[in-house]
């Protein structure tokens, strides 16, 4: 009987240390025992607190990219009010010069050339290149208006 004790223990530490799995769900209490005594658990812990770490950096940076584009995004807007307004204002001088009698024929192509302008802008066009066309018709109309 007590032949059969021993021989049925050591089977069964035979047996516990033969698995050796490291799944903390499917590890048997020696296994268990062994992966904390090896640092196995320990190791797990640190790799998932490292993905961890990982996943909330990524998401940081995507906070941070989202709050770039939304600057970028404000100051585009901005710069498409400003455009628009300017584009208003030199159609108001053509409108105010055909009224005040300037030739008919130049202030037609100037107000072509505002449109070509205001679709450039509505294109995507730098607005330095547009601000600089919309500078140049409007020294044109000025002088139609002389």
């Amino acid at each position: 009987m007590k032949t059969n004790l021993i021989i049925a223990t050591a089977a069964l530490l035979a047996a516990g240390a033969c698995t050796g799995s490291v799944d903390p769900e499917s590890a048997t209490v020696f296994d268990n025992i062994r992966n904390i005594n090896s640092g196995e658990y320990d190791r797990q812990i640190a790799v998932k607190e490292a993905e961890a770490a990982a996943i909330v950096q990524a998401n940081d940076a995507r906070r941070s990219n989202i709050a770039s584009l939304d600057r970028q995004r404000q100051a585009n807007a901005g710069q498409i009010a400003a455009l628009r307004s300017e584009i208003a204002a030199v159609q108001a001088e053509i409108a105010r010069a055909r009224a005040a009698g300037a030739d008919a024929a130049q202030l037609d192509r100037l107000s072509s050339q505002v449109s070509a302008v205001q679709a450039d802008a509505s294109g995507g066009a730098d607005p330095t290149v547009v601000r600089s066309e919309l500078s140049r018709i409007r020294a044109a109309v000025r002088a139609l208006s002389a």
